[in-house]
């Protein structure tokens, strides 16, 4: 059969393959295979399994090299020795497994990569405005929201997003490996509908599948590979079914240019354009979603949320007000200033180790050295403000946390580059440092510190007027932030919650602060020695808080944090370099532990060669795990160590004032600590079955 393989135009075709020959060691996948792919048309790639196809589009992708032959770009021959290279050329491949992070939503994913920066943090409203619009051209009308995570998508809407991530890079050909598969009747029209769109648009498509049904539903052409071979190419008017079939299995066929005009056998792509067009009406319905203009729209978006179990941090902040309440019904002291304060400040270590481990909870890994790594920060620091040395105490904790990162980029470096599972790392990371910590203590067992502004990181407080100033500074900031930041958004054409949502979010911090306020007010103290005013350890937390929640949600590293930890073969196929991502996020994760040590230290005015830094890195995991981080990655953030931080610090000081046992204590948190687990591996069958 001759090949057509004119564009629409008449001219040459986009992409032409020839003799494209690839082997691996004695397998020969590809032996001399050709194929044309004209822009403006749908070429069906068709064969049997073992036929090559796989090979041949990972070839023109750049996933492998091929070993001979020639490729011709716009009848330009050009090397494609890479991924890169074929982006660059305007070459985007759909693979059968998508490639998606169900943990990201939908202008995450479709942006994953290539992600648009203004002022150093991500540019969310950009990229969500391109990618309403990408969306909206191809009549993708099916979406809640763009917004919503893209584990509540279905399938044949997850090829949709797939596609559409694809086409938005200014591609000129694009590659679909079996885009219908596994998909239900109406899922497979929505999809093949997409594939007839990109076609009508000038793209080039490829079109790999094993639905011969589909196939003759929207190609334009039909190109049928066996064992390594073209046998046979050309208009999908001169195919049918049967001949198809022969070719497949076969290899040839005296019908070969006997078949034009037979009518049923070939249907024409009509019927899926005519279902194209009847979408169009719809094509704003992509941007407004479930539009939350309203308090009552607002307020069933988050019913959806949580009936979908995204229900954030809303489970644990019952939790603690249900623990508040029931150690306040057994003891009255439990919500005393005094009592809550320091709840505080126990609470204040496990927090800020904790938020360290969520770096690592993230990306699916754990890490069980930070208990010591903590314990050897706070012996730096220690130790270079003891008198013989008196070092300056911000040198010293600078020098403290610069070597805690250097022991997690050292552990980091042998999990990605030497590929040591995580596990054994940090746990051979637990028992080395502990040497290390005690080598460096020496037999003194005890150290004190002798600088009173590292003591005070923990001990010292605010005067009650800085505690007003420093909570109200923090409250102005929020509120111009949310208030400026709806507002542009609404301006831009954009979802905003409500302006009413938006007074309640600040009138609820600004009470949450002023509570927090007015308890460290009061005087804790004694007659002789009054204590009032809010621990420096707060602000330092907050502080913390704030920083790590940027960096995780608003910069380029923190999202790729989150794509490796939802999918790390989706975020490699992105082009994000997953050993120095995984480096950085275990560097950190130590670099803050080394902060909470020092907390530590400086809530005892000494360390020790007692410090347990075993149990210190469970209780560590267990808030991280208990404020809402999954243990299986992707899903976290910072605030959750807080917040766990709270609920474990609440049951042993609650159980300490009713004169309960450790023993009792410990059950207690293993109890909660399960029911958190309990719940992770719940929401997460939920996003599974979802699909």
């Amino acid at each position: 059969m001759a090949p057509n393989a004119q564009g629409p135009g008449g001219g040459e075709p986009l992409l032409r393959a020839r003799g494209i020959r690839k082997s691996f060691g004695a397998v020969q996948a590809l032996s001399g295979a050709d194929l044309d792919v004209p822009a403006g048309q749908v070429t069906a790639l068709v064969g049997d399994n073992g036929a090559g196809k796989s090979v041949l589009i990972k070839c023109i992708a750049g996933i492998y090299e091929a070993d001979g032959g020639e490729i011709l770009w716009n009848g330009q021959p050009v090397r494609i020795r890479g991924p890169r290279d074929a982006a660059a050329l305007g070459i985007e491949v759909v693979y059968q497994d998508l490639a998606l992070c169900d943990n990201l939503d939908v202008v995450q994913n479709m942006f994953l990569g290539r992600e648009r920066i203004a002022g150093g943090l991500l540019d969310e409203d950009a990229m969500e405005h391109a990618a309403a619009e990408t969306l909206a051209g191809l009549q993708v009308t099916t979406l809640r929201s763009i917004r919503q995570p893209v584990s509540s998508l279905s399938g044949g809407q997850r090829q949709s997003i797939a596609v559409a991530k694809a086409v938005m890079w200014n591609s000129k050909l694009v590659i679909l490996d079996e885009p219908t598969a596994a998909l239900g009747v109406a899922q497979t029209r929505q999809v093949l509908a997409l594939v007839r769109r990109l076609a009508d648009q000038g793209l080039a498509v490829v079109m790999i599948s094993h639905n011969l049904n589909d196939v003759f539903a929207v190609a334009d052409r039909l190109a049928v590979l066996r064992l390594g071979r073209m046998v046979a190419q050309g208009p999908a008017s001169e195919f049918d079914r049967p001949l198809a079939v022969e070719l497949m299995t076969t290899g040839t066929s005296d019908r070969l240019g006997k078949v034009a005009g037979t009518g049923p056998e070939a249907p024409p792509a009509a019927p899926v354009a005519e279902e194209a067009e009847a979408g169009a009406s719809e094509t704003q319905a992509v941007v407004a979603g479930a539009r939350a203009d309203t308090l009552s729209g607002y307020a069933r978006l988050l019913r959806s949320r949580v009936l979908a179990g995204e229900s954030g941090v809303l489970p644990v902040v019952l939790g603690v007000i249900l623990i508040a309440a029931i150690f306040q019904s057994q003891n009255d002291k439990f919500l005393s200033p005094g009592n809550l304060v320091n709840l505080l400040v126990q609470g204040s270590v496990f927090m800020l180790i904790g938020m360290g481990e969520v770096f690592a909870l993230l990306l699916g890994e754990i890490d069980l050295s930070l208990g010591f790594v903590a314990g050897i920060g706070a012996t730096i620091a220690t130790i270079l403000v003891q008198p013989d040395l008196n070092a300056p105490w911000w040198s010293a904790i600078l020098a403290g946390l610069a070597v805690t990162a250097v022991l997690g980029a050292f552990q980091g470096l042998l999990i990605t580059r030497v590929r040591l599972p995580s596990f054994v790392v940090t746990l051979a990371g637990l028992l080395g440092f502990q040497g290390l910590m005690i080598e460096l203590l020496g037999t003194g067992g005890t150290i004190p510190i002798p600088s009173e502004t590292i003591n005070n990181l923990a001990n010292g407080t605010l005067s009650p007027a800085g505690g007003w100033i420093a909570v109200g500074a923090v409250l102005v900031a929020y509120a111009a932030f949310t208030t400026l930041g709806d507002r542009k958004r609404r301006r831009s054409g954009l979802v905003a919650p409500p302006p009413g949502v938006t007074a309640l979010k600040v009138a609820a911090a600004a009470l949450a602060g002023a509570a927090i306020v007015l308890v460290s007010n009061f005087d804790r103290g004694v007659p002789a020695y009054p204590v009032n005013g809010m621990p420096w350890v707060v602000p330092i937390v907050f502080a913390v808080l704030v920083l790590w929640s940027v960096v995780l949600t608003r910069t380029r590293f923190g999202r790729y944090v989150f794509a490796i930890g939802g999918s790390a073969e989706a975020a490699r196929r992105a082009g994000i370099n997953l050993a120095r991502i995984r480096t950085m996020a275990f560097t950190l994760a130590a670099l803050t532990a080394g902060l909470g040590g020092i907390v530590y230290a400086s809530r005892l005015r000494s360390i020790s060669t007692s410090f347990d830094g075993g149990t210190v890195v469970l209780y560590v995991v267990a808030t991280a795990v208990i404020g809402g981080t999954s243990l299986f990655g992707g899903r976290g953030h910072p605030l959750h160590p807080v917040l766990g931080g709270i609920v474990i610090a609440a049951i042993v000081n609650g159980m300490a004032l009713l004169g309960l046992p450790a023993a009792v204590q410990l059950m207690a948190t293993a109890l909660v600590l399960l029911a958190s687990i309990t719940v992770d591996v719940i929401v997460r069958r939920r996003g599974e079955t979802v699909r």
